[in-house]
């Protein structure tokens, strides 16, 4: 069996509720979906975090090089052999858009190889670790009412914990904090993402403020690439510090690991290219001893891609997995409550504030094409390689 065609697909999906961050709204909604597809008609589906640094022309361009280059005539089989090829066309910098565009390839093949072998990914990650995983929820940067609110309404749905985005000013934020430690309780463990947005005594600042209101932990404290000043907190605190900006790569990961200066990882999954760089990621951050979350973003399709990786792990109790994110695109508290997507259902059910094992085989997911179509980008058309 070979692979003999790719298609890809790109698709604008709206977002109910914009995913504004500590540092502004990233530009959401800028999907792509790629098909991996064999001589005997097997056809595996692929899908990751939106683009929002790429033109979608550029993207897409790159994935048909990419297709035509390291996938055409491949046994669909040898995953890490055509995901090497595709990391050695994507040159050294596998850090923001091309991590993406890896982990769409990346979900594609894995995929289509357990639908080869009628098995469920996870199966191909290890096995089923974890039935029921309890799940912790962002919330979003707004006023401190809306925030209050939000962080209420999903407490009550079930969610097990809080992350917040609280802004860049040390007033605003300490207030946007009280607000929703007021709403949830004492004993909902709440958290912020500053998305290194701050400098080091601002950080050190909030931290003292936020602790009289019991502060689970923050995450980025420090702007990218600031190791120095990560470690700067780190001496200075003993609230748990979180990397995603700083760790966005597995040799991000070690160097701060090298440091000492993070007590846990974000770890999504787009972000780091896909279920193949993931599991190495996380490999290396149990090696050292330390904590991680699990987070996905992106449609049906790459939610399931991140059910399936969550289920495969047995995953220490530390900081709540993140993989409700897609319940931001349509607005809802549960994934039952989703029927526009661009898959028929969601697979990696949410329910209560837990995700359940998805079902097989691959990703368990099948296209709804009339979706797809519905949602398909104005003036763009998608690109066949065969």
């Amino acid at each position: 069996m070979k692979i003999n065609k790719v298609e890809i697909i790109p698709v604008d999906i709206p977002q109910k509720t914009a995913f504004r961050t500590s540092t502004g709204a990233p530009i959401a909604g800028r999907h792509i979906i790629v098909k991996v597809i064999t001589d005997k008609g097997v056809e595996g589906v692929g899908n990751s975090n939106s683009f929002t640094n790429y033109p979608y022309e550029s993207a897409m361009i790159m994935m048909k090089n990419i297709a035509s280059q390291a996938l055409l005539g491949q046994d669909p089989m040898n995953i890490d052999l055509i995901l090497n090829k595709v990391e050695a066309i994507l040159g050294e910098s596998m850090i923001g858009e091309n991590s993406k565009i890896l982990a769409h390839f990346d979900h594609a093949l894995y995929d289509l190889k357990g639908k080869i072998l009628n098995v469920p990914v996870y199966q191909l990650l290890g096995g089923l670790c974890r039935e029921k995983i309890a799940l912790e929820y962002i919330v979003i940067n707004d006023e401190p009412t809306a925030q209050a609110e939000i962080a209420k309404k999903y407490v009550s749905a079930g969610f097990h914990s809080l992350k917040m985005h609280p802004g860049t000013d040390l007033k605003m934020a300490v207030k946007r904090f009280k607000a929703v430690r007021d709403a949830v309780g004492p004993d909902i463990p709440i958290s912020v993402d500053l998305a290194g947005g701050w400098r080091v005594h601002n950080t050190l600042d909030l931290i003292r403020e936020l602790s009289k209101y019991n502060l689970n932990f923050v995450e980025d404290p420090v702007a990218p690439d600031d190791i120095d000043g990560f470690l700067a907190v780190r001496n200075r605190t003993t609230v748990p510090l979180v990397a995603d900006r700083d760790a966005r790569s597995i040799e991000e990961a070690f160097h701060l690991i090298q440091h000492r200066a993070a007590d846990s990882f974000h770890c999504l999954i787009g972000k780091v290219g896909g279920l193949r760089k993931a599991a190495k990621y996380v490999n290396l951050i149990e090696a050292a001893g330390l904590d991680y979350q699990v987070c996905m973003m992106g449609t049906g399709i790459s939610h399931a891609a991140g059910a399936h990786f969550a289920v495969s792990l047995s995953k220490k109790e530390g900081f709540h997995d993140e993989l409700g994110l897609i319940l931001y695109t349509y607005g809802v508290t549960e994934t039952k409550d989703i029927a526009t997507d661009v898959t028929k259902e969601i697979n990696g059910k949410i329910e209560k504030g837990y995700l359940y094992p998805p079902n097989g085989p691959g990703l368990g997911i099948e296209l709804n094409e009339q979706m797809v179509k519905r949602y398909a980008s104005p003036g763009i058309n998608k690109i066949i390689v065969e």
